[in-house]
């Protein structure tokens, strides 16, 4: 029964297909799908062939919704459900957590919403196909990696906030750490691990928006509200509703703004600029800030009341310098990961590499050093990547100087207060020894007490030539 032709999805329904009033299985035949209607339970075909998707709709006979979804996942894990009619959103929540692709309450009143969720479900068109791959890759894009025990601690509050938030309710939740060092990766981990998984998940930068514009983002605007208002708009809010917003860099919302953001965040409410109606919210709220939060609080640069009602959980990221072998471990991940996206062959970090990455200070955090390894890749075409391929940021090097004394027997090395990679001390003396024997290998193998293919080595692996 199961489509692998690229023909039309193979559904089977699951109970009385018109026991919401609607017609469901001709619902979604007119819609181009092969529809199998089973009053009882699964079919005896389900266990050879599976289906392309399960919609169950009660009442099935002598069964609930739950026992049809538990027999499907021990039979096939892969097969995506769909409840239509869970009745209320405290069962529906129960079912999704039980594996339930979605859960419409009442199909008869919601059609658009049950063909929607069977659409994604199936990835049938060509923009579920679409809106399934950047789901899944934002999914991906929200595992959090790292050994250290910072990142345990806040690995271990993730998963006691989405346990105990499984009843739908949305505390607010401030996410601080330098830039970098993954805040938006956080967000979606929260929203991909709790029950709002398959709703809408809305990240806006708020310092990306002119100040003029926040409030007409966040909250839309009504036909003639203001002189370009050709037509009525929804906002961010409204986009996000039953989902999750992430307000990245909150400190940048307008003081005047953020006196509205305030009420809406606790009273669950939002209203289009120029409008009347007041629009009701189910929204989880994510706001992320850098550390200097609490002293733009302080200075009157940010709503202390708005603070205060963000704060309710805070997660505080550790920059990437402070993770220890974290670093290591989330450099393999990403030389996997873009080695795969960009299909090429699998590389590998060598040992200088990692020696490179444990004592790089990192000033731009997991950012930098994802983009770093993207770089690499791309182009790059050795298995091994090395530490000399990688790049520092503007001024580091200034810092760092090595020179030859020549009244005394040893080197100056100045130490700055940033850090002092220990593989660029080695390019820096390699360099000036070549310099002092005029860049003769066999010599300046013989200043530096080393063979003279060590040293053909260390040139290449630093692409220093020998002038």
């Amino acid at each position: 029964m199961a489509n692998t032709s690229g023909a039309a999805a193979d559904v089977l329904l699951v109970g009385d297909p018109k026991a919401s009033s609607v017609d469901l299985a001709e619902c979604l035949r007119a819609r181009g799908y092969r529809v199998e209607v089973s009053e009882r339970g699964l079919p005896a075909s389900f266990e050879g062939s599976p289906p392309d998707l399960v919609v169950v709709c009660p009442p099935v006979f002598a069964r609930t919704a739950d026992d049809v979804l538990g027999e499907v996942r021990a039979r096939d894990g892969g097969t995506p459900v769909v409840i239509a009619g869970a009745r209320d959103q405290v069962r529906a929540e129960r079912l999704m957590a039980a594996g339930a692709f979605e859960c419409v309450l009442d199909p008869a009143d919601e059609p658009h919403r049950l063909l929607a969720a069977v659409g994604y479900a199936l990835g049938a068109r060509e923009e579920d196909r679409a809106l399934s791959y950047l789901r899944e890759r934002d999914a991906t894009g929200a595992r959090l990696i790292g050994q250290h025990p910072s990142m345990r601690r806040i690995f271990d509050m993730v998963a006691q906030v989405c346990q105990r938030t499984a009843s739908g309710a949305t505390p607010a939740i401030l996410v601080c750490g330098e830039t970098g060092t993954g805040k938006g990766a956080l967000a979606k981990s929260l929203h991909y691990r709790s029950l709002r998984r398959h709703r809408p998940f809305v990240e806006v930068n708020c310092a990306a928006l002119p100040p003029s514009l926040v409030e007409s983002e966040l909250y839309g605007y009504e036909k003639g509200a203001f002189t370009d208002a050709a037509r009525s708009r929804p906002g961010l809010f409204e986009t996000a509703n039953r989902g999750t917003l992430f307000l990245d860099e909150i400190p940048s919302v307008p003081l005047g703004t953020q006196a509205k953001l305030l009420t809406s965040i606790e009273e669950k409410v939002c209203r289009r600029i120029g409008g009347r109606e007041v629009t009701r919210l189910d929204v989880q709220i994510i706001a992320a800030a850098q550390p200097v939060l609490r002293s733009l609080v302080q200075s009157g640069g940010f709503r202390e009341d708005l603070y205060h009602r963000l704060n309710v959980i805070r997660i505080e990221l550790p920059p990437l310098r402070e993770r220890g072998e974290d670093a290591i471990l989330l450099a393999r991940a990403f030389v996997d990961e873009l080695s795969r996206e960009y299909g090429i062959p699998p590389r590998h970090l060598s040992e200088d590499a990692e020696d490179f990455i444990r004592s790089y200070h990192w000033p731009g955090n997991v950012r930098e050093l994802r983009n770093q390894i993207e770089r690499i890749v791309l182009l790059s075409e050795d298995e091994a990547i090395e530490g000399w391929q990688f790049e520092r940021v503007s001024g580091e090097l200034v810092q760092l100087s090595v020179d030859d004394a020549e009244d005394e027997p040893e080197l100056r090395i100045r130490m700055p207060a940033s850090g002092l990679p220990l593989v660029e001390v080695e390019k820096r003396l390699i360099s000036r020894a070549l310099e002092l024997n005029d860049g003769n290998v066999t010599r300046t193998a013989r200043y530096l007490s080393i063979t003279r293919q060590t040293l053909i080595y260390r040139m290449k692996k630093f692409g220093l030539s020998r002038r």
